[in-house]
């Protein structure tokens, strides 16, 4: 009877030995978090496994996640696949129509974007994209003379104007001396001139009697402004001057007119010209509304297998750029060991107090340990209990039948 208590009591004691290792030994893989200190001397076994190979955990562990986990080939292979492209291919046109169907104006846009584009900074920067097209075209036109910047139809049809507008003017003289006030203004001119003349003057109007100077002279000036060589002599005269300009460089002109003046007129013109505040006011849906179509149904679906090829032809690159491995050992190396604990023990918290029990069930010195802790086909030996056992049951059992 005192062998079977004997017994029972050397199993108990193995059993608690067996338990209560077991259950401190992954309690030391975390705690204590820090090293523990006696005056000068730390106390062996601190901080815990894990807090004290911090540092290396993390670095093993950025390691395998580039080389082994999240590798160039697996993110490559996974880009290239047909069901990747299928889900962005429906999340980008998704997105995209969405986009393009907005109510927002261009310039409630540009606001919610912080890009700073109003009609003001629209207008300035037009007309400084005038000014500089206008200088970087004549700076190389400048010396250039007009004729050979002018086609020869525009040439052409300058000439054929300037016959016109010979007789253009011709007829506008013609009338404008027929008409009363035009008899009246060369009268007077006339008169004022032969009054500074002087003694002259006077005597030539002596001459004329009481009739004016320009009731003798008009009908003169008629027919000598609707003679037909009074339009050939205006013909060649804007011949002539059309000849000296089309021989003039265009830089002539533009130091007569003056560059800043023209740039400016230029720029104003352009700018009055385009409805830029109309165009500012549109929805986003109105601007694009005759290609949303075409970019849903059309660009998208080219666009996305070249954006993925593309993508995974430089990943290697963008993943050495980004230093992965270097990220997750900060992170790790970050972490803070009590919540690590937490999450790993509230993972393994069957499997840990598995291992506990199974320590206690056969003794404290575990030497098999199957691959699967839940399985309950394997039992763990205990070398020292049962052999300690085995001797105690021996000897009662001589010490009965000596």
């Amino acid at each position: 009877m005192n062998a079977v208590l004997l017994i029972l009591f050397m199993i108990l004691i193995g059993a608690a030995i067996g338990g209560v290792t077991n259950s401190l030994a992954i309690k030391m893989l975390f705690r204590p978090y820090k090293a523990v200190y006696m005056g000068r001397y730390r106390l062996p076994f601190t901080p815990g496994v894990i807090p004290k190979r911090q540092e290396e955990l993390a670095r093993q562990l950025g390691k395998m996640v580039v080389n082994h986990l999240l590798t160039a080939e697996g993110i490559k292979k996974k880009i290239k696949g047909q069901e990747f492209e299928n889900q962005l291919t429906t999340f980008a046109q998704r997105e995209v129509e969405k986009a393009l169907n907005s109510d927002q104006s261009l310039n409630q846009l540009f606001k919610s974007l912080e890009l700073g584009v109003s009609r003001e900074n629209m207008e300035n920067a037009l007309a400084e994209w005038v000014e500089r097209r206008y200088s970087g075209v004549m700076e190389d036109m400048r010396k250039q003379k007009v004729k050979d910047v002018f086609p020869e139809a525009w040439q052409h049809r300058a000439k054929e104007g300037a016959d016109q507008l010979a007789g253009y003017i011709q007829q506008k003289v013609h009338q404008f001396l027929k008409s009363r006030e035009g008899k009246e203004k060369v009268g007077e001119l006339i008169d004022d001139y032969l009054e500074k003349q002087g003694f002259l003057g006077s005597m030539i109007q002596s001459f004329m009697g009481s009739d004016r100077v320009i009731d003798r002279v008009h009908p003169v000036i008629i027919r000598y402004v609707t003679a037909g060589e009074t339009k050939e002599w205006l013909g060649s005269m804007l011949h002539k001057e059309l000849h000296h300009v089309l021989d003039q460089p265009l830089g002539y002109f533009e130091g007569k007119i003056g560059r800043q003046r023209i740039t400016n007129g230029l720029g104003q013109a352009v700018t009055k010209a385009l409805p830029l505040e109309k165009w500012l006011n549109q929805s986003v849906a109105e601007w694009t509304k005759p290609f949303q179509t075409k970019v849903i149904l059309d660009l998208i679906p080219a666009f996305i297998p070249k954006g993925t090829h593309f993508l995974a032809s430089k990943i290697e690159k963008m993943m050495e750029s980004m230093h992965l491995a270097e990220i997750v050992q900060e992170q790790v190396e970050s972490f803070n060991v009590s919540r690590l604990e937490t999450m790993v023990l509230d993972i393994s918290r069957k499997e840990f107090k598995m291992i506990t029990y199974l320590g206690a069930l056969p003794g404290r010195d575990n030497r098999i340990i199957t691959r699967n802790p839940r399985s309950f086909s394997w039992i763990a030996v205990n070398s020292y209990t049962w052999t300690n056992m085995f001797v105690i049951v021996r000897k009662e059992f001589n010490t009965q039948h000596s």
